[in-house]
């Protein structure tokens, strides 16, 4: 009896567990820029070709990371909603993957870029956790995880981390890109801007995100039963230098997932900035406080014998 006893509380040390601390913290060094999307609901020609991009002053990038059996996640989601109601906002929500037994939205290449960029700063707030749920981040770089309200409410808090807007989104950058084919598969064209200012060191990653609209799971354990804007897939997008290197840009053909239910899937190009200056090593100074040559032996002999000295 004892031994089923705990084994059966092992076990439910292993089950994902949501967050309730909620303090917003700022990584830095980094973030995200982007979010115009092509909506490909109903595109079922081949050859349609759609576009969507501009100035990305005005538009921000907020990540949510949730679960199906997350209850503390809803409350999250609908404050966050009604903060974005009038803003112009992308909303990306990244469901769990990795070990993930009871959400069916997840990817692992949706976990890894997750762990990759938001994973150490969610580990050291958030209990060890590098995919905690409920998280949202807006920018890439003003980062929340939990339920519970810093100020206010949840709210207040999200209001004010999103109008705390990163100094980049006055930079003016343009992001453009074109698809053509349907809501299967087609080709990618996109070009993004490169800032004269930017620091040298400063490295990019673009990325397309597949997002589904809405999903209907009603199996899942919090209730929810419609799981809105779901990153369906997380795909890097080639790159190269273009217009005499004041550009990146690419284009490659694409073979998109099948939406959960529906065809109501969109195409979103996010940028992401990594402007970590390089460490750099110290060249070695020589080392005056070690004996030259051949009187290096002879100093040790003398310590040693010193220190025999000392001890009669």
């Amino acid at each position: 009896m004892r031994k089923c006893l705990t084994l059966f509380l092992f076990a439910i040390l292993l089950l994902p567990a949501p967050v309730h601390a909620g303090t917003p913290v700022m990584i830095p060094d980094q973030g995200v820029l982007g979010g115009y999307m092509i909506d490909l609901t109903n595109v079922s020609n081949n050859s349609t070709t759609v576009s969507a991009g501009g100035d990305m002053t005005g538009v921000q990038v907020v990540e949510v990371y949730t679960a199906t059996w997350c209850q503390n996640c809803v409350y999250s989601e609908h404050a966050l909603m009604n903060v974005l109601e009038n803003e112009s906002a992308t909303v990306l929500v990244h469901h769990r993957f990795i070990d993930e037994s009871q959400d069916p939205f997840g990817t692992q290449a949706g976990d890894d870029r997750w762990i990759q960029l938001y994973g150490g700063t969610s580990a050291q707030v958030a209990s060890g956790l590098e995919r905690a749920a409920p998280t949202v981040v807006f920018d890439g770089h003003r980062f929340v995880a939990g339920s519970a309200p810093s100020g206010e409410s949840l709210e207040s808090d999200y209001a004010s981390m999103f109008a705390d807007k990163h100094e980049y989104r006055s930079w003016g950058l343009e992001s453009d890109f074109t698809w053509t084919g349907d809501n299967s598969s087609g080709t990618l064209s996109w070009k993004f801007d490169i800032h004269p200012d930017e620091p040298e060191w400063m490295s990019w990653r673009h990325l397309l995100m597949v997002v589904e609209h809405s999903a209907y799971f009603p199996e899942g354990g919090n209730g929810l039963e419609d799981y809105d804007d779901i990153v369906r897939a997380v795909i890097e997008l080639n790159e190269t230098l273009q217009d005499d290197g004041r550009e990146w840009g690419g284009e490659q053909e694409i073979t998109l997932p099948a939406a959960y239910d529906g065809d109501d899937l969109s195409l979103v190009v996010v940028h992401e900035w990594d402007q970590t200056a390089p460490i750099i090593e110290p060249e070695p100074e020589p080392d005056a406080g070690l004996l030259p040559g051949f009187l290096a032996p002879l100093g040790l002999i003398a310590l040693g014998a010193a220190a025999v000295a000392c001890r009669d």
